[in-house]
């Protein structure tokens, strides 16, 4: 497994991008994240493009965004 097929963990995305688990489940219920690969064990695994969505996300907050209007932005697909 390379460096960029790494997962993470909750605890990892959560200290990466300066939030909490609880913010990040939370995320996870409005829709704002797919719902990530599980562990045998049940244990959440995220791939490493989950960190810049979620500050994408932290910082569309930060700027008066509404769930609702991040959600929509996300859902954009820019052709190449």
């Amino acid at each position: 497994m390379s460096v960029v097929d790494r997962e993470l963990s909750i605890g990892d995305v959560a200290e990466q991008t300066e939030l909490t688990v609880h913010a990040l489940r939370f995320y996870e219920r409005e829709g704002l994240l797919e719902e990530p690969r599980r562990r045998p064990s049940g244990y959440r695994q995220f791939d490493e493009g989950i960190v810049a969505r979620m500050r994408f996300i932290r910082r569309a907050k930060e700027l008066g965004f509404t769930l609702h209007e991040i959600k929509e932005l996300l859902s954009l697909k820019l052709d190449p």
